[in-house]
């Protein structure tokens, strides 16, 4: 007859983990406290590794083994994987702490796709299965560069030639507007223009007319035409990517102060928008702060 012997795990006052099977134990070397905002468990230990469970700030996990390179095999509830180190305050059983070498883990890594439809494999190749479709505009997380042109997200492997890394300001904008803001990051470095509204020449509402009529959202023609007529108004304390920011420099009026503005550019987020300069000729990045703060009169969402 033939019997099977299942693995039985049990925690002990004490916080450690024995596992018993065919008569063997085996101790954990203690427990931690996860000190980022979120710490991923993975399935071996390098950041580039497949995500088994996400542990928010102050979860405690069981400490089974240093495997080294600042990387601890733990058990957080059921499942088992690894963690960094950097994040985690560790106490051993015999006393000792270990403090997390950090306080916070660091911004997550994002990525707007911007095919129209893109294909997520089940390896980092054109000849691995499809696995999904992710559409156009969507915001992935990106768990590892993997450094050949491909990324490792989720749900597989998709081609980086279609996902424009992105800041945390995208978390949450639209999908039209975080669309829109890489569309303008694919021009920067096209020339200024008079009258310019694409495809290589711009100027500054020019620019802005060419993108959302691109992306099937036909706007003003005119900076202070978008001003007044295109989309509608939000606090330039909340503007997402996408949105338009307006300014006025009485310097550059020639319309006598009838019109609201001078300028136009979209914002992108972190603080920085793209538009078509007057100063350089051609379309670059600013900050919103420094020089062009005191010329902000408006910021107007599109959709």
């Amino acid at each position: 007859m033939e019997f099977k012997v299942k693995a039985v795990r049990t925690l002990t006052a004490a916080g450690l983990i024995m596992t018993m099977c065919t008569g063997v134990a085996f101790a954990s070397i203690g427990n931690a406290t996860v000190t980022a905002d979120s710490l991923r468990l993975r399935s071996e230990a390098n950041t580039g590794s497949e995500t088994v469970a996400m542990a928010p700030k102050g979860s405690e996990v069981v400490v089974e083994e240093d495997v080294g390179n600042g990387w601890y095999k733990v058990t957080f509830g059921e499942d088992v994987g690894y963690m960094s180190g950097e994040w985690l305050t560790i106490s051993l059983t015999d006393g000792t702490v270990i403090p997390a070498a950090q306080g916070t883990q660091p911004e997550l890594q994002r990525g707007l796709v911007t095919a129209d439809v893109l294909n997520v494999r089940s390896g980092p190749d054109t000849g691995y299965d499809k696995v999904a479709t992710i559409r156009g505009g969507t915001v992935v997380d990106i768990l590892a560069d993997l450094g050949n042109g491909w990324y490792q997200i989720d749900s597989g492997y998709v081609s980086a030639e279609y996902v424009t890394l992105v800041g945390a300001g995208y978390e949450g904008s639209s999908a039209l507007g975080a669309s829109a803001a890489a569309m303008a990051r694919q021009l920067l470095g096209c020339r200024y223009a008079s009258g310019g509204a694409g495809p290589s020449a711009f100027d500054c509402s020019g620019l802005m007319y060419y993108i959302y009529k691109q992306l099937g959202y036909p706007i003003a023609r005119g900076s202070s035409s978008q001003y007044y007529k295109s989309g509608y108004f939000v606090s330039t304390g909340e503007m997402q990517p996408g949105d338009l920011i307006f300014f006025f420099d009485r310097r550059f009026d020639s319309s006598g102060g009838t019109l609201p503005t001078t300028h136009v550019g979209m914002y992108v987020g972190d603080g920085q928008f793209i538009h078509a300069s007057t100063t350089s000729y051609r379309v670059q990045y600013d900050s919103i702060y420094g020089y062009y703060a005191p010329y902000i009169v408006g910021a107007k969402r599109i959709g």
